[in-house]
C-alpha cells in the first residue's frame, strides 16, 4: 500500500477523471466507486489501472477482500481519511475507488438470422435516445444485461461513463457492450441497414406491448424522459409500442418501462422456442 498526499498531482488528475466526461473519454477510463463494484469489475476481468483506498477503510471486510484479490499486479494508493469524500461522486465515500479500462465494444454486427444465433438474448439491442438522467441510463444498462441483450447504444444524453451511470448499473457495465453514439436517427438507420427491426416505445398511440410483434432481431428504442425519442426516430421505426396504463396513471418512468419491455422480449423468445433467458447478469450485486 502506497501513501498518497492530497497535494500529490495524481489527486488532481484523479479528480478530473471523476468530474470531466472529456477526460474519461480521452483516457478510455471508467471510475468505479465502492468495493462491491470494484469486485464486480474484477469478476468481469476488467483491467484495473489504479485503486485508491481511504486509510480509515483499509480494515473493513469488503475493502480488505478486494485488496486481497488485487494480488501483486496493482499496488493500491492509501489516501488520508476523508479524502475520497471530496474526490468521489458521492457525498460519503465507500472507502474505495478504482480506475478501470473502459471496454472497447464493437458496433452490433448484422442482425442474427436464425433462432440459434439469437439465443441468449443476442436477438435484441437497446437504444437509449437522449436519456438525460444518469440513474435511468445505469438502470437500463442493468436491465438490458440481465435480460441478455447484445448491447446498449447510448445515443446522446447522459454520459454513459459517468460514475453515476456506472453505479446505477450495479456492475452490469462490465457484462454488456455499452456503445457511445450521437444521433439517434442515424443509429436507427444504421441498425435497419444491418437487418434489425426497430421498435420505439411511445407513451401512447403505439401497439400494446403485450400484443405487438416483438420477434427478433429487434432494436428497442427508449426515448428521453421529457421528449421521447423524437419524431425522426418514431417516423423511421418499424413499430411503435406502448404500455397501456390503468386508472389515472399517465406513464411509467423510462427505466421501469424499459425493464418491462426488455423482459417481454425475453418472454416472447422463450415462447417461440428461443432461449432468451436472463443471463448471469441477472445475479449481479445490488447497488
Amino acid at each position: 500500500m502506497r501513501p498518497l498526499s492530497v497535494r500529490n498531482p495524481r489527486i488532481a488528475r484523479l479528480t478530473r477523471l471523476v468530474k470531466r466526461p472529456g477526460e474519461r473519454a480521452e483516457q478510455r477510463a471508467l471510475v468505479v466507486e465502492g468495493p462491491v463494484l470494484v469486485g464486480a469489475a474484477l469478476d468481469a476481468g476488467a483491467a484495473i489501472r489504479d485503486v485508491y483506498v481511504d486509510e480509515a477503510a483499509i480494515g473493513r471486510p469488503a475493502v480488505a477482500d478486494v485488496l486481497q484479490r488485487l494480488g501483486s499486479e496493482v499496488e493500491p494508493w492509501a489516501l488520508p481519511a476523508g479524502a475520497l469524500d471530496r474526490i468521489g461522486d458521492v457525498a460519503t465515500s465507500q472507502g474505495m475507488l478504482a480506475i478501470v479500462d473502459r471496454p472497447e465494444p464493437t458496433w452490433p454486427v448484422a442482425a442474427p438470422s436464425s433462432p440459434g444465433e439469437r439465443a441468449g438474448g443476442a436477438g435484441f439491442v437497446v437504444v437509449l435516445a437522449g436519456l438525460q438522467i444518469p440513474g435511468n441510463v445505469g438502470t437500463l444498462i442493468r436491465a438490458a444485461a440481465a435480460a441478455g441483450a447484445r448491447a446498449v447504444i447510448c445515443a446522446g444524453g447522459a454520459d454513459p461513463s459517468s460514475p453515476k451511470v456506472v453505479r446505477a448499473s450495479a456492475g452490469a457495465w462490465f457484462g454488456i457492450d455499452v456503445i457511445d453514439a450521437d444521433d439517434p436517427a442515424a443509429v436507427v438507420a444504421r441498425l435497419q441497414r444491418q437487418g434489425w427491426r426497430v421498435a420505439t416505445a411511445v407513451v401512447r398511440g403505439g401497439e400494446p406491448y403485450d400484443a405487438a410483434p416483438l420477434d427478433g432481431p429487434l432494436a428497442l428504442v427508449l426515448g428521453s424522459e421529457a421528449h421521447g425519442a423524437g419524431s425522426a426516430v418514431e417516423d423511421a421505426s418499424d413499430l411503435r409500442i406502448s404500455i397501456p396504463m390503468a386508472g389515472s396513471a399517465e406513464s411509467l418512468n423510462v427505466a421501469m418501462a424499459g425493464t418491462v419491455l426488455c423482459f417481454e422480449i425475453v418472454r416472447r423468445s422463450r415462447a417461440n422456442g428461443v432461449d432468451g433467458a436472463a443471463t448471469e447478469a441477472a445475479r449481479l450485486p445490488p447497488p
